[in-house]
């Protein structure tokens, strides 16, 4: 039952944190760079800094909690917080049974947004045709033709289009380089920029240890310039 749970919540996540990406490619990177995919499809926060914001922002208290029990908790907020917006009723709900119904509706309306007919059709069929009109729509924007292509294909060259495009603004080099160097050298290089207009000693620290700090101690000065992680631009 633990293990479906799992199962379910990753589906949630997974819109949860690409329910932007439409308007906003960059999430897809940001995305990439926080979550971990591991066995039975279930996300996990690789990085503990961003890990500790979500948990900032719910409202979660952080001091004296290992990253599996702060995971678990920040997991269960975010699906709150998702319902709760929804309009979905909460209180004494079983977690698996609320996953389940948020999923549902946020496939729902994001099938309505792309115009998409769901009647007839089962849950796994409509959030196929989501994800594809998600993918298709990105790459309409990055200029990549779709014709011929398969969603695989599709979605790789959409990721790597917009890596490349990014790493390039940054001023890193892209030759030999696959998509999770790359993503990993843009982030270093978002993060020693933000630590640089924060004013914070970047000498022997690594990237994780620079979020931290811009996290823990510069949080609201970070929101105020907008610096990574929140630089992501909304349409």
């Amino acid at each position: 039952m633990k293990k479906y749970l799992l199962i379910v919540l990753a589906f949630v996540f997974t819109l949860l944190f690409t329910s932007q990406v439409s308007a906003n490619t960059e999430s897809t990177v940001h995305d990439e760079m926080v979550w971990h995919e591991g066995e039975a499809h279930d996300r996990s926060f690789k990085s503990e800094a961003l890990l500790k914001l979500h948990a900032i922002e719910l409202g979660i208290e952080i001091e004296g909690k290992d990253m599996e029990a702060l995971s678990k908790e920040v997991h269960e907020g975010m699906l709150m917080k998702k319902a709760a917006e929804l309009g979905i009723e909460t209180e004494g709900r079983d977690l698996e049974e609320l996953g389940k119904e948020v999923h549902q509706m946020m496939l729902m309306k994001k099938a309505e947004a792309f115009g998409i007919q769901t009647k007839g059709k089962d849950m796994k069929a409509i959030a196929k045709e989501v994800d594809e009109a998600r993918i298709k729509q990105m790459a309409a924007k990055l200029g990549i033709k779709t014709e011929g292509k398969d969603m695989k294909t599709l979605r790789n060259e959409v990721m790597e289009t917009y890596l490349r495009s990014e790493a390039e603004k940054l001023g890193i080099l892209t030759a030999d380089k696959d998509s999770k160097a790359l993503a990993r050298e843009i982030q270093k290089a978002k993060v020693l920029k933000a630590a640089d207009k924060l004013g914070i000693e970047v000498k022997n620290k690594d990237t994780e240890q620079l979020l931290d700090e811009i996290i823990t101690n510069h949080l609201e000065k970070a929101k105020e310039l907008k610096v990574y992680p929140f630089d992501r631009k909304k349409e």
